[in-house]
C-alpha cells in the first residue's frame, strides 16, 4: 500500500472541518479568466474530477502552464477552479505544486491546500490517478525530488497512458553534469527516458521544453541551441519559452540574440501584466528577464546601456505589503545589485567606488530587516568592493583588514541560513553567499600578488579554489559574477612568464564562457606578446564580431 495512505490516516483534518477555502487565495491574485486566452502551451489531456467543465478547464490549462515553466499563471487557473469547484482534488494539488517555491508569502495557502486535499482524499475525493498525483507530491514534499520521482513512476506503472506522470519523474529524476559535461547516473536516466518520449512525439513543445529545461545547465549547451530555437518558432509568444532561449543563446556566446530573445520576453510579460492588471511584483519572471536581458548587453560590450538597464531596475519600489513577496526578494537580492556586478565586470577608474555607491542605502535596509537577511549580502559586498579599492590604492593594510573581515562574514552569513530558508530567501542565498565566498578566495590571491615575490605562489591555490566554485548561469539568471574567474588565474600564470599557461586557462574559460569579452582580450593580448599576430588577428575579429552586433 503506498507510505502516504498511512498519512492520510494519521491527518486529523476531515472533510467536515476543513480549513476555509479562502485561506488558499493570495488576495492579491485574481483568478485567471478563461475568456483571455494567451499564448500557452499545450499537451497534457486528461480526465478531471470537477463538478463543472469551466473547473475542468482551468485545471487543464493550470498542468499545462507548470509544464510550460509558469507556475504563477498556472496557480491563477487553478484558483480559478476552485472557484467553481471547492472540491477539485487536482485543483489542489495544482495549488501545492503551483506554490513550491519557498517564497514565505506561500506559506499559508500551500499548507492549506496540503491540508485539505489529504482531507478529500480521506472523503474519498478524486480517482486513483488522480490520487497518485497527490502520492508523488507528497513523497516530494516529505522526501525530496528523488523519492518523488520513484513514486511517480510507481504510479506511472499502473496508469502507462498517462503523459504526464513520466515528464514529472523526469524533472524529478534529474541530477546535472559533472565538470566535463558529462550526465550524471540519474540524469542519464532521466534523459534516456524523455528522449524515448521524444521519439514517439518529435514535435511536441512540451517534451521539447521538458528536454531543454533538464539540460539547460549542462557546461555545452549548444547541441541543444536549435531544438531552443524551434520550440519558440513553434510558440513564439509564450515569455517562458523566450526566457529560456535567451539562456540558450547567452550560454552558447550570442549575447546579441539572447538579448533579443530577453526584450522579446520582457515585452510578452509587460502586455501580459497590462491585459491582466497583475502588478510588477506578482510577475519576477520579467525582473529575471530584464537582468538577464543587462547581463547579454554588457557582455557584448554596451556597458552604458547594461547600466541604464540596472539603474532603471533599482529604482523599482515594492509597497511593503508585499514585502514577503517573490518579486522583492529577486529585485533586492539580484536585482539591486546588478549596477554593481556590471560596474565590477568593467573595472574603469572609479567604477568599484561607483558600484560601492549603487549599493542600496543603510536606512533602507533597515526596512527590510524584519522580512528579509538580504542585509548581510549588502554587507558583504560593501567589504569586498572597499577591499578591492584599497588594493588599487595600494592601501595593502586596509586591504588585509577587510578581507580578513570578509572571511569572518562568511560564517556569520551562515549561521541565518534558517531564517533565509524560512523567510523564502533560500535559493537568493546560496548565489549570494557563493558570490562572496568565490571572491573572498579571489581577494586572498589578489594580497598574495601584491606581497612579497617569494610568497607569491600560494596566490595560485587561492584563485585556482575561486576557479573551482565559480558558480554559472542558470537557466533563469546571469551568474552572479559577471566576470570569469579564469582572468585572474591566467594572470597569475601570466606574472610567472607561462604564457603557455595561462592562454590554456583562458581558453579553458571559453569553454564556459563562449565569445567572452574579457578573456578574448586577453587571449589576444597573450597572442601579439608572442609574435602570432595572424591568431590575434582571428581573436580581435571575433571581439569586433561580438561587439558589432550590438
Amino acid at each position: 500500500m503506498w507510505k502516504w495512505f498511512w498519512l492520510i490516516l494519521l491527518c486529523g483534518a476531515s472533510a467536515e472541518k476543513m480549513p476555509d477555502i479562502e485561506k488558499m487565495l493570495l488576495p492579491h491574485v485574481k483568478p485567471a479568466s478563461a475568456e483571455y486566452f494567451l499564448a500557452e502551451p499545450t499537451g497534457i489531456k486528461m480526465a478531471i474530477t470537477a463538478k463543472s467543465p469551466k473547473a475542468q478547464e482551468h485545471v487543464l490549462r493550470g498542468l499545462n502552464l507548470i509544464h510550460g515553466g509558469w507556475d504563477y499563471r498556472a496557480y491563477q487557473h487553478f484558483i480559478a477552479a476552485l472557484k467553481s469547484d471547492p472540491d477539485c482534488l487536482m485543483a489542489h494539488f495544482g495549488v501545492v505544486f503551483s506554490l513550491l517555491d519557498g517564497d514565505s508569502e506561500y506559506n499559508e495557502p500551500r499548507a492549506v491546500a496540503i491540508e485539505r486535499a489529504l482531507a478529500l482524499i480521506k472523503a474519498g475525493a478524486g480517482t486513483p490517478l488522480e490520487r497518485g498525483y497527490l502520492f508523488g507530491l507528497m513523497q516530494l514534499l516529505e522526501e525530496g525530488p528523488q523519492a518523488a520521482a520513484a513514486a511517480f513512476e510507481k504510479v506511472a506503472q499502473s496508469f502507462p497512458n498517462d503523459a504526464q506522470l513520466p515528464l514529472f519523474e523526469v524533472y524529478f529524476r534529474r541530477s546535472g553534469f559533472d565538470e566535463q559535461g558529462r550526465p550524471l547516473p540519474d540524469q542519464e536516466v532521466a534523459q534516456e527516458k524523455l528522449a524515448a518520449l521524444m521519439k514517439k512525439s518529435p514535435n511536441s513543445p512540451m517534451l521539447i521544453h521538458a528536454w531543454l529545461m533538464i539540460r539547460a545547465e549542462n557546461r555545452d549547451v549548444t547541441g541543444d541551441l536549435p531544438m531552443a530555437r524551434k520550440l519558440c518558432e513553434m510558440v513564439p509568444d509564450y515569455p517562458p519559452y523566450c526566457h529560456l532561449l535567451g539562456h540558450y543563446e547567452w550560454r552558447s556566446g550570442n549575447y546579441h540574440l539572447a538579448h533579443l530573445a530577453f526584450s522579446r520576453c520582457v515585452i510578452l510579460y509587460r502586455n501580459w501584466m497590462k491585459e491582466c492588471g497583475v502588478e510588477l511584483v506578482d510577475c519576477p519572471e520579467w525582473i529575471r528577464a530584464e537582468m538577464y536581458r543587462a547581463a547579454a548587453v554588457a557582455c557584448s560590450g554596451d556597458d552604458e546601456s547594461a547600466l541604464a538597464m540596472a539603474k532603471a531596475l533599482c529604482k523599482m519600489k515594492i509597497p511593503q505589503e508585499r514585502y514577503k513577496s517573490a518579486g522583492a526578494r529577486i529585485l533586492w537580492w539580484e536585482a539591486n545589485t546588478m549596477e554593481m556586478r556590471i560596474l565590477m565586470r568593467r573595472r574603469g577608474p572609479d567604477d568599484l567606488k561607483m558600484a560601492l555607491a549603487s549599493l542600496p542605502s543603510k536606512e533602507f535596509v533597515k526596512t527590510l530587516t524584519p522580512y528579509s537577511r538580504v542585509a548581510f549580502y549588502y554587507q558583504g559586498l560593501a567589504m569586498l568592493l572597499e577591499s578591492q579599492i584599497a588594493l588599487e590604492e595600494k592601501n595593502w593594510e586596509r586591504a588585509k583588514e577587510l578581507t580578513q573581515a570578509m572571511t569572518m562574514h562568511l560564517p556569520l552569513m551562515q549561521k541565518v541560513r534558517d531564517d533565509v530558508s524560512r523567510m523564502g530567501e533560500l535559493a537568493h542565498f546560496i548565489r549570494a553567499y557563493s558570490f562572496l565566498d568565490v571572491a573572498t578566495l579571489q581577494l586572498k590571491g589578489d594580497l598574495a600578488m601584491a606581497g612579497p615575490e617569494s610568497q607569491r605562489g600560494v596566490a595560485y591555490n587561492w584563485y585556482s579554489g575561486a576557479n573551482e566554485r565559480q558558480m554559472y548561469a542558470s537557466r533563469m539568471m546571469p551568474p552572479v559574477s559577471l566576470t570569469p574567474t579564469e582572468l585572474a588565474l591566467g594572470r597569475y600564470f601570466e606574472s610567472k612568464n607561462d604564457a603557455r599557461r595561462a592562454l590554456e586557462v583562458y581558453q579553458e574559460g571559453l569553454s564556459r564562457w563562449p565569445k567572452d569579452l574579457t578573456l578574448l582580450s586577453a587571449i589576444a593580448a597573450l597572442q601579439t606578446k608572442a609574435g602570432d599576430e595572424k591568431a590575434a588577428e582571428q581573436t580581435r575579429a571575433t571581439m569586433q564580431e561580438v561587439r558589432s552586433e550590438n
